[in-house]
C-alpha cells in the first residue's frame, strides 16, 4: 500500500507545497485548511490534490497527518485523527522523514530562507541541474510550482523552520544559515536554547556548512565542526563584490572558489545580493559549475518586495517582513532603490514577538517618514499584557490605525505630493490590505469608481446571455419572498460566466449562483450583488454516456432527471424526484432525501472555480458532508457524472417514486417554504425537538411552524423576511431553553451571516 497524508493548513505556504512534494513522491495526498481563499489553492489544484475535511467520508484512508503548528491541539480535525488512530506530525517532522534518504540541502535562519531556497532553486534551474525542493512560499513566475519531486536525484532543497523546533528533526547534507537572531520567545526560554538547536543543526549537517561572510554569532556556532565550514560573501571562500547595483539588478564580481568574471544578477539591495551569493555558492557546490547567467530563472518570491501598483509619483509594495531585522534590512533596500518619500503600514506578527521586539520594531520604522501599526496579528497565541501594537506607538510619531476599512483613506491623505512608495509589512494577513489598495488605486485609474457591470461587460458576452437589473427574487424561490437583485444573470456558456465574475472582481460585487431557490432566504433589502442562474435552457442537458452513467447538466433540475431515468429503465435517482433543486445547487447542499444523498450517485463533477479556471473530479475529492460540500463554497457547478444503480422496469422505477412521492406529501407541508430549517443535532431530529417543544402553530405575521413537519417554517402569503427571521429566533430559544440543545440553521441567508441575524 503506498503511502497517504491527510495535510492540515494545506493553503498555508508551509504545509501546502510540502503536500505538493509529497504528491511527487507518488503518496495519495489530500488536505484540509479552515481557512480558504489563498493562492496556494490553485497550486493544490494543479497538482491534483483535494481539500477534504473529512477524508475518510471520500473513501481515504490517511496513513500519516501532517499539519501547520497553527493547527493546535484540540482542533476538529486533530481529534477526528485521533479517532481513526493515525499518526500525526507537525510540517517540519514529516518533511524530516521525507527526505531522510535524501541528500538534504537545508536552509535555515531568522529570515531571508524562503527567497535564498528561491534563489537557490532558480539558480540550480538555470543550470539545468535535476533535483526536488520545497519552498516556503510562492514564486511569482507561474511556471514555477512551490515545489517539486525528483525520481532521479537524491538532491533535495527545503527550508527548515525553528520557530516550532522541529528543526531538531532534521540531519541535512548541507546546511545553508543565512542569518540569526533571537526569535520566538513563545517557544525558546531563552537566546541561549535558541543557539543550541542551530549548534545541534550544524554537528548533525554531514557535508558541509555554508554561511555568510561576517556573522559573528554564525562564526561561533560554528566553531570546531566536523565538517568543513564555508563563508560567502566578499573575501570569503566564495568571494563577491558589488561592482554595479541598479533599480532592479547588479553587476557583481565573482572571486574566490567562484569562478573569476563579472555577472549580472537580477537583484537590487544590499540582502538580496548577500542571499543570492549564498545560493551560487551552494550551486557551484553541488553542480561544480555556473552557466553565464546563473539566476536566468529568477522572476522573485510572492510576498518578498512584491510591486502591486506603480504610476509617477507612488509605488505600492508589499514583504513579508516580520523580524525587527529583516523589516530594517527590508526597509534600507527601499531607501537604496526608490527616491523620495515612504510609508510604512506595518502589522505585528504575534503577541509574544511584538512585547519582545517592541522597542526595536519602533526604532526599525523609523526610517519612514510616516508608519502606520495595525493590530497584532495573533496567529492563534492569546494576547499578553504588553504585546499589543499600543507598545510599537507609544513614545514615537508613529499611527495606531485600529479600523483597517479607513486605511486607503489615512494613506491617500499622506501619499499626494512628492515621489511616494507605501510600503506594507508584516507575515499576517495584511496582504489583503496592500492588494486592496492597491485594487482602489487601479480602479481610480481606469475610472471604474463611475462605471457598473453593464459597461464591463459590454460586447463581451455571448448573445444568449441575459442580464438584468433589479431582478426580483422572491418568485424565484420556493419560499417566496424577500427582496431584489441588483444584478441578474443568467449566463449562456462558461464563457459568460468567465466575464461576469471578472467584472464582479473588479468592482468589489458578491455574486451568488442561484439554482430553484430552495433552502435560501432572501433578506428584504434583497441582495446587492450579481446572482447567477444557471437556467435549462442552457444548462439543462442530459447526456448518456453508456452503461447507466450520465453526464448532467447544472441546472438540470432533479424531478427531470428523474423523470429520464424513470423512462430509460435506470434506477437509483428515484429519492431525488420530490427534492426542489438543480443539479448545481443539490451538490453544493450534498441534497438527500428518503435516506439517499446525491453524493451517492456521484461519480465526478466539473465546476468553475472563483478564479474562472475550470476544474473536474473523482468523487473521492469532495466531502459529502451533512448539507454541505466544502469543496464547491463559491464555486458554479457546470455538470455532473452520475451512475445509476442499474436497470429495472420503468413502470417498477415509477411505482416507487410514486410511493416516495405519497410519503413525502404526507410528512411535509404543501405552503410554501424553504425545506428543513435547522439542522438534525447529532443522534437526533430537529423537527422532533421543535414538536416536543409545543411550537407548531407558532406564527410570527403569516410565518408559522408548519403543523405538519415542525422543521418547516411556511409562508402564508405576503410575508417578509424578518418575520421568518423572528420566528427562527423564537423557535431557537424555546428549543434552547426546554430541551437544552441550540439548532443550527440549514437553510442559507443569501449575502448574510446568520450569526448576524440570530
Amino acid at each position: 500500500m503506498s503511502a497517504s497524508a491527510w495535510m492540515l493548513g494545506a493553503c498555508g505556504m508551509g504545509v501546502g507545497p510540502l503536500a505538493i512534494y509529497l504528491k511527487g513522491e507518488g503518496w495519495d495526498v489530500s488536505g484540509w485548511d479552515d481557512s480558504t481563499g489563498s493562492p496556494m489553492e490553485l497550486q493544490l489544484a494543479n497538482a491534483d490534490i483535494p481539500l477534504l475535511r473529512d477524508p475518510w467520508t471520500a473513501g481515504r484512508r490517511p496513513s500519516v497527518v501532517g499539519r501547520s503548528s497553527a493547527v493546535k491541539p484540540g482542533h476538529a480535525a486533530l481529534a477526528l485523527a485521533e479517532r481513526h488512530e493515525v499518526r500525526t506530525l507537525r510540517r517540519g517532522e514529516l518533511l524530516a522523514e521525507a527526505v531522510a534518504s535524501r541528500r538534504f540541502v537545508a536552509i535555515c535562519g531568522s529570515h531571508g530562507k524562503t527567497t535564498t531556497c528561491g534563489l537557490l532553486v532558480a539558480a540550480l534551474a538555470s543550470a539545468e541541474a535535476d533535483f526536488g525542493y520545497v519552498l516556503g512560499g510562492l514564486f511569482r513566475d507561474p511556471t514555477f510550482p512551490p515545489a517539486r519531486a525528483s525520481s532521479s536525484s537524491p538532491w533535495v532543497v527545503a527550508e527548515v523552520d525553528e520557530s516550532d523546533g522541529t528543526i531538531g528533526a532534521f540531519s541535512p547534507d548541507v546546511t545553508v544559515a543565512v542569518n540569526l537572531d533571537w526569535d520566538h520567545p513563545d517557544y525558546y526560554r531563552d537566546e541561549a536554547a535558541l543557539e543550541g538547536v542551530f549548534r545541534a543543526l550544524f554537528e548533525r549537517t554531514r557535508t558541509a556548512v555554508v554561511i555568510p561572510v561576517g556573522n559573528e554569532r554564525l562564526e561561533r556556532l560554528t566553531a570546531g565542526l566536523k565538517v568543513p565550514v564555508i563563508r560567502v560573501g566578499e573575501g570569503g571562500d566564495y568571494s563577491f563584490r558589488l561592482v554595479q547595483g541598479g533599480h532592479a539588478s547588479s553587476v557583481v564580481s565573482l572571486e574566490g572558489r567562484f569562478p573569476a568574471g563579472q555577472f549580472n544578477l537580477p537583484v537590487a539591495g544590499t540582502f538580496n545580493r548577500s542571499n543570492a551569493s549564498l545560493a551560487l555558492a551552494v550551486t557551484h557546490f553541488i553542480t561544480g559549475g555556473l552557466v553565464a547567467e546563473p539566476l536566468a530563472r529568477w522572476r522573485g518570491i510572492r510576498r518578498r518586495q512584491d510591486v502591486l501598483f506603480e504610476r509617477t509619483g507612488l509605488r505600492v509594495l508589499a514583504d513579508y517582513a516580520h523580524h525587527p531585522t529583516e523589516i530594517a534590512a527590508l526597509l534600507k533596500w527601499v531607501r537604496e532603490t526608490h527616491a523620495g518619500r515612504l510609508i510604512v503600514v506595518f502589522q505585528p506578527h504575534r503577541h509574544t514577538r511584538t512585547r519582545q521586539y517592541a522597542r526595536e520594531f519602533r526604532d526599525a520604522l523609523a526610517v519612514a517618514d510616516h508608519a502606520l501599526v495595525l493590530p497584532v496579528y495573533s496567529a492563534g497565541e492569546a494576547a499578553v499584557e504588553g504585546g499589543g501594537s499600543d507598545a510599537i506607538v507609544n513614545g514615537s510619531s508613529h499611527r495606531l490605525v485600529e479600523d483597517r476599512c479607513a486605511l486607503p483613506a489615512v494613506l491617500d491623505g499622506l501619499a499626494q505630493g512628492a515621489d511616494t512608495v507605501v510600503a506594507f509589512v508584516g507575515a499576517g494577513d495584511i496582504e489583503r490590505d496592500a492588494e486592496g489598495y492597491a485594487k482602489v488605486l487601479r480602479r481610480r485609474g481606469a475610472d471604474i469608481l463611475s462605471l457598473d457591470l453593464p459597461d464591463l461587460v459590454s460586447g463581451r458576452l455571448s448573445a444568449g446571455c441575459v442580464l438584468r437589473a433589479n431582478e426580483p427574487l422572491a418568485r424565484r424561490t420556493t419560499l417566496g419572498l424577500g427582496g431584489a437583485a441588483r444584478w441578474y444573470a443568467e449566463p449562456a456558456n462558461v464563457d459568460d460566466i468567465v466575464v461576469l465574475l471578472r467584472a464582479a472582481a473588479e468592482l468589489d460585487l458578491r455574486w451568488f449562483a442561484l439554482g430553484r431557490g430552495s433552502n435560501l432566504l432572501v433578506p428584504d433589502e434583497g441582495y446587492d450583488g450579481l446572482i447567477l442562474h444557471l437556467d435549462a435552457a442552457h444548462w439543462g442537458t442530459v447526456t448518456d454516456l453508456g452503461e447507466g452513467r450520465f453526464r448532467v447538466g447544472g441546472g438540470t433540475r432533479l424531478k427531470e432527471l428523474c423523470g429520464f431515468a424513470a423512462r430509460e429503465g435506470w434506477k437509483g435517482f428515484e429519492f431525488l424526484e420530490g427534492i426542489p433543486g438543480t443539479i448545481g445547487g443539490s451538490l453544493r447542499m450534498n441534497a438527500g432525501a428518503m435516506g439517499g444523498w446525491i453524493f451517492d450517485i456521484v461519480e465526478s463533477i466539473e465546476w468553475l472555480t472563483p478564479q474562472g479556471r475550470v476544474r473536474a473530479a473523482r468523487r473521492d475529492s469532495f466531502d459529502a458532508l451533512y448539507r454541505d460540500c466544502p469543496q464547491l463554497h463559491g464555486s458554479v457547478v457546470l455538470s455532473a457524472v452520475l451512475r445509476s444503480a442499474g436497470r429495472d422496469e420503468p413502470a417498477a422505477i415509477r411505482a416507487r417514486m410514486d410511493d416516495m412521492g405519497a410519503r413525502r406529501r404526507v410528512s411535509q407541508p404543501r405552503e410554501a417554504s424553504a425545506g428543513c430549517v435547522f439542522k438534525n443535532p447529532e443522534g437526533d431530529k430537529a423537527g422532533r425537538l421543535i414538536d416536543l417543544s409545543g411550537l407548531k402553530g407558532r406564527a410570527v405575521g403569516p410565518i408559522s411552524v408548519s403543523p405538519t413537519h415542525a422543521n418547516f417554517l411556511v409562508n402564508a402569503g405576503d410575508a417578509k423576511a424578518a418575520d421568518f427571521i423572528e420566528l427562527m429566533r423564537t423557535v431557537r430559544a424555546e428549543v434552547k431553553s426546554r430541551q437544552g440543545v441550540e439548532l443550527q440553521p440549514e437553510i442559507v441567508a443569501l449575502g448574510r451571516e446568520w450569526k448576524d441575524l440570530l
